[in-house]
């Protein structure tokens, strides 16, 4: 029987995933339903992509299916387009759920039309608010600061690369991944100034097959280490640089299980804490505008080291990873592309 690809196993696994989902789960994709209104505090999701992406959606879900098991009613509709967030936002406010969740940047202008006229809903974005908007109090976003991991990652990539050229595969060109890949090259300028980076944006989480064309194409460019952070559309990634012996950086999860032999680490959000979070800053009166958290704050990391990475590259990554959660460095914050 022939191997199977990351991508085929991506694509088993998400009708496998679907199937569970029938069994145990609740989504939500129609209309307005009525107001149920049975004491139980109720939370629902809208996710961008798909509920085994590897990454991002994935890590949202599972911090909505803990807060199910400690009895909180739960809803979820994956793969939302831009298009549809207002009305989806709305439908589900009018249905009577407590707390409504949008998860990433996207959704943050429509949670603020929405949220006015809905006083006794909570709304949490899982991104940063829109430039200069004013925050109702029953809305809050997160500032969740990847790119002090991804600063991380490039100072070891920089250590650690022996062609001087570094590749990185994100996905759609928002605040966020902007942010992450202009701290991962100044972490390589500083760190290396002999070394460059390559960086592609491919414009999409989910779609494995464009981020190993992305990942092709710069392995034919030189490089010897390759960051991705691009939920799905890095599964594409990992899978050429197995088939090309290239080292690899992560995101979303520890992935090291995907590439023992080339994983070095992985930029790892715990999104799946940060939904949880948001239910006890409801009930303690604390919810609302803007939430900064980063490594300091237990919601941004990287994922341990590998042994195959030199003891030098890993003391000077942990000590810096130190500095950061103590403040004593404050990583670039940086919203547009760099050379």
């Amino acid at each position: 029987m022939k191997s199977r690809t990351l991508s085929q196993l991506f694509v088993a696994l998400t009708c496998a995933v679907a199937f569970l989902f029938v069994l145990g789960g609740t989504a939500f994709a129609g209309g307005a339903r009525e107001p149920v209104d049975d004491g139980v505090f109720r939370i629902a999701m809208l996710l961008p992509g798909s509920i085994d992406d590897g990454g991002w959606s994935q890590a949202a879900h599972r911090g909505l299916m803990q807060l199910g098991a400690e009895g909180y009613g739960t809803s979820f509709t994956e793969g939302v387009q831009v298009a549809s967030i207002d009305e989806a936002l709305r439908n589900y406010a009018e249905s009577g759920y407590n707390l409504v969740i949008g998860h990433g940047f996207q959704f943050g202008e429509p949670a603020l039309r929405v949220a006015g006229s809905f006083p006794d809903t909570y709304f949490f974005v899982s991104g940063l608010s829109p430039a200069g908007a004013e925050i109702p109090g029953n809305v809050g976003f997160i500032n969740q600061k990847e790119f002090e991991a991804a600063y991380l990652s490039g100072v070891l990539a920089a250590m650690e690369t022996e062609s001087g050229r570094i590749g990185y595969v994100g996905g759609l060109e928002i605040p966020s991944q902007l942010a992450n890949l202009a701290a991962f090259t100044t972490a390589v300028q500083n760190t290396n100034p002999n070394a460059t980076v390559n960086g592609i944006m491919t414009g999409t989480f989910g779609d494995p097959a464009l981020g190993q064309e992305a990942a092709i194409a710069l392995i034919e460019g030189g490089v010897d280490i390759i960051m991705h952070t691009a939920d799905s559309t890095g599964l594409g990634v990992i899978e050429a640089a197995i088939e090309h012996n290239i080292r690899l950086i992560g995101y979303g999860s520890d992935q090291s299980s995907l590439a023992p032999d080339l994983m070095m680490t992985s930029l790892v959000p715990n999104m799946t804490q940060a939904i949880v979070n948001q239910v006890a800053l409801i009930q303690s009166g604390s919810f609302g505008g803007l939430w900064n958290a980063g490594i300091g704050e237990g919601i941004i990391d990287i994922a341990p080291i590998a042994s195959f990475v030199k003891a030098e590259t890993q003391e000077t990554v942990i000590a810096l990873r130190q500095q950061i959660a103590a403040g004593e460095f404050q990583v670039p914050e940086i919203y547009e592309r760099i050379d």
